[in-house]
């Protein structure tokens, strides 16, 4: 007499090691209201300028070189995807 089919067991996603020294995820069950208290405001910082360095900002120039050659790929590419489609047209 033939087996009877089981269905296979279900799998159980593994739970998360939690790593050492992580904390637990605050539980929101006994939730309290927020303090109405409005925040302490931090007093300015005076903050000591170099007087070699100027105080304006440098810009930080980026290489964009990489961008022409790509352009020109792309415009080659299409321009042979176009003239395939027309030579496809012509020749049907």
């Amino acid at each position: 007499m033939p087996r009877r089919y089981r269905p296979p067991d279900r799998r159980r996603k593994p739970k998360k090691q939690r790593l050492p020294g992580e904390m637990e995820a605050p539980s929101y069950g006994e939730a309290v209201a927020p303090a109405t208290s409005p925040p302490p405001v931090a007093p300015p910082i005076a903050v000591a300028r170099d007087p070699e360095r100027p105080s304006q900002t440098q810009h930080i120039a980026r290489d964009y070189s990489y961008v022409i050659t790509d352009l020109r790929r792309i415009a080659i590419l299409v321009v042979f995807i176009v003239a395939g489609l027309v030579i496809t047209a012509i020749l049907r």
